[in-house]
């Protein structure tokens, strides 16, 4: 399978480096998904991990240790390397060339994955995770107001059909009072007394 070549083929480009700093390799295969075939190879030394996935060209490539995990562009980044790095994560017609970009990107990896105590990626990952904690709070939030406003419409329909049962069930699942208005307060208040 050609897939399973090109990966074999860029894993010789990195191995060296990698089994220079201790890493073996522990898992190699290929997973079907609904996407197609992906080939995943993965590096272990100790409580680190060198994770790479490959789908026609170079996908994922992370760094874990212990429960912290950070993807290569992320951690890069945010250790200041952004305008250094020459592995981007996107999809590259020479696949080649973007396993000798990663092993470039290693350099700057070294200090804190391949020889440390992987201090920095804890925190990276740590802020990832805290970025994708407020982004994930943030569409909850979205999500949460406007289905509030439809139930607040929803009730403010039944209130107009005179179904006072229905109209006060829905305003009670109202979960950000702060939207209803005079009129739906009023609305409630007469509910009670005609139910």
């Amino acid at each position: 399978m050609q897939l399973i070549q090109e990966l074999t083929n860029g894993l010789k480009i990195l191995e060296p480096f990698l089994k220079g700093y201790g890493f073996e390799l522990d898992e190699y295969g290929v997973e079907k998904k609904p996407e197609g075939h992906f080939a995943v190879a993965t590096y272990k030394n100790k409580s680190k991990k060198f994770i790479i996935d490959y789908h026609f060209s170079v996908g994922q490539v992370l760094y874990q240790y212990e429960n912290s995990i950070a993807s290569h562009p992320f951690y890069l980044d945010n250790l200041g390397f952004e305008d250094k790095k020459l592995h981007k994560g996107f999809i590259s017609v020479v696949q080649h060339e973007e396993f000798n970009h990663i092993l470039h990107d290693f350099e700057y990896l070294t200090d804190d994955f391949f020889k440390g105590e992987c201090q920095k990626l804890q925190k990276i990952s740590a802020l990832k995770d805290n970025i994708i904690t407020e982004v994930d709070r943030k569409i909850r939030i979205e999500k949460s107001l406007q289905f509030d406003s439809f139930r607040i419409e929803k009730a403010r329909q039944y209130f107009s059909k005179k179904e006072f049962q229905k109209c006060l069930e829905i305003y009670r699942f109202v979960d950000n009072k702060d939207l209803l208005g005079e009129l739906d307060n009023k609305a409630i208040e007469y509910c009670k007394r005609h139910i």
